[in-house]
């Protein structure tokens, strides 16, 4: 009765955001994702309907003062495949912050990705995918509760964001900080990132990550180097590669390998794929990924066949 309740709640405030959407800047979107995925692992081999990251969200922002702007947003993801997310829930927070933009820049608090995970930019071209997002091979991917995020405005191709994460409020008693320069000139972008504390990650103490895109004409280049210091004491190192490329602005070929390895085990990715798009809210698609994980003892495969659609509103 309680699920439902909160259900009803959070429908009815959608809809009447955006009934007062015409007196106000404020905007309902979504996205819903699914794929039909075969995936052959080491001793399973199964055919399940996936939604990946099927969102709904509310953002708008108004004027407070003369250059100073109020701006929040509220996303959920929904589950459209089963309906929720194995434990009973229909909704799952994702980024719900509010907070003030002007001149000086951004500030936000609330949940957030945080600046290293925002570093990486498009050079995953298989986010939210399952088992071919680069958050099975690397550290860092990360959307961060009571945080508090400050951004500067782009001056020169330049930007920085830092975040603060209280230890406290997380439970773990050491305060965490995120943070990230970027640069962008024409088509090449490239960002530092930096994170400390457990705050953010329980399982990392600091994770360093440098990333960079570069488009020329129809082709798309993605790279990231990353290091974490593990609570462990060990260290893991990864990287990723990417490209794509567009066909008559209809067909997006893409292409994304990558290693890690923290002492323990060793893992490579590999994940190819198109996308078809039918307009520019909607598109078909299919990928094929390959992990491989090693350690001194064992070695194990994961491979998924994958083919689905993306509509957006």
């Amino acid at each position: 009765m309680e699920t439902t309740m909160r259900k009803n709640t959070l429908l009815a405030a959608l809809i009447t955001l955006s009934a007062a959407s015409s007196a106000a800047a404020v905007q309902v979107y979504g996205k819903a994702n699914v794929s039909l995925n075969h995936t052959d692992a080491s001793n399973s081999d199964t055919l399940k309907l996936n939604s990946n990251a099927s969102l709904i969200g509310v953002k708008g922002s108004y004027e407070v003062s003369e250059g100073l702007k109020a701006i929040y947003n509220f996303e959920y993801e929904t589950f459209i495949d089963d309906g929720d997310d194995g434990s009973g829930d229909e909704f799952k927070q994702r980024n719900i912050y509010a907070g003030f933009q002007g001149a000086f820049g951004t500030i936000i608090a609330g949940k957030h990705d945080t600046p290293t995970k925002l570093a990486q930019g498009k050079i995953d071209l298989f986010i939210d995918l399952p088992n071919a997002d680069i958050k099975n091979l690397i550290q860092g991917e990360n959307r961060v509760s009571n945080i508090v995020m400050y951004s500067t405005p782009k001056t020169n191709g330049l930007k920085a964001t830092v975040a603060f994460v209280p230890g406290d409020d997380t439970g773990g008693g050491e305060d965490g900080i995120s943070s990230a320069v970027s640069y962008q000139s024409g088509d090449l972008s490239v960002t530092l990132a930096y994170d400390d504390g457990t705050a953010i990650d329980s399982s990392v103490e600091t994770l360093t990550c440098l990333a960079a895109e570069y488009k020329v004409g129809n082709a798309k280049f993605g790279a990231l180097f990353q290091q974490a210091d593990e609570v462990t004491g060990n260290e893991e190192d990864g990287y990723i590669l990417s490209s794509s490329y567009k066909l008559a602005n209809v067909v997006i070929l893409k292409g994304q390998y990558g290693e890690s390895d923290d002492e323990t085990t060793e893992k490579t990715q590999i994940a190819v794929g198109a996308d078809y798009k039918l307009n520019k809210k909607s598109k078909l698609f299919a990928y094929y990924s390959d992990i491989e994980a090693e350690t001194n003892t064992t070695s194990t495969s994961v491979t998924t066949y994958a083919v689905g659609y993306e509509i957006k509103f």
